[in-house]
């Protein structure tokens, strides 16, 4: 399924992120760039964007091939970056220059995905096994060791939910003063 234009909007959101940083790099390449060190904190973010990609059917390769074509894009209108590259590598310990924080996240995300459909797979399974079970169906009790790969996948899925915080609903009306009668 190729992409939308709404899929190639969201990833070029996602590249421009780390792109904003090393333009800023590269203009105060001796210093660094402020954008660089804050960059990990769209993680959770970009990786939302990437899971819900794969779960409208886009592949790993889809999406890295766009990447790709962004990134050629953008340094062929740049001069020689071999020092930057080395640099950026010193600085931040990844290369920044050649979008290494954007590919590490989309193959993140991949896996994190991934793990998502193992357990949701696994909980199915696991909750017809016990429901087979108590209705009196004669099935032999599970081995050790696939408890424990449920548990495990079980406990990835609940790391890989993304939690939204709740907003507190203020009531705007205004209290009336009651009194409180103490018997």
């Amino acid at each position: 399924m190729p992409l939308t234009s709404y899929d190639k909007k969201v990833l070029s959101s996602i590249f421009m992120i780390e792109q904003e940083g090393v333009i800023d790099f590269l203009d105060n390449i001796v210093e660094g760039s402020d954008i660089l060190l804050e960059i990990d904190d769209h993680t959770e973010d970009v990786t939302f964007k990437l899971q819900k990609l794969y779960r409208k059917g886009k592949t790993m390769r889809e999406i890295m091939d766009y990447i790709n074509s962004l990134i050629t894009e953008f340094l062929s209108t740049n001069e020689d970056l071999s020092e930057a590259e080395v640099q950026s590598e010193d600085l931040y310990f990844m290369d920044h220059v050649n979008f290494e924080w954007t590919k590490n996240i989309i193959k993140e995300a991949k896996q994190l995905e991934e793990d998502t459909n193992k357990s949701k797979k696994l909980k199915t399974w696991e909750h017809s096994y016990k429901k087979a079970v108590e209705s009196g169906v004669n099935i032999r009790e599970l081995d050790e060791s696939i408890k424990t790969l449920i548990s495990k996948h079980l406990h990835n899925m609940k790391g890989a939910k993304m939690k939204k915080k709740k907003k507190k609903k203020y009531n705007t009306k205004k209290k009336k003063n009651h009194k409180l009668k103490y018997m």
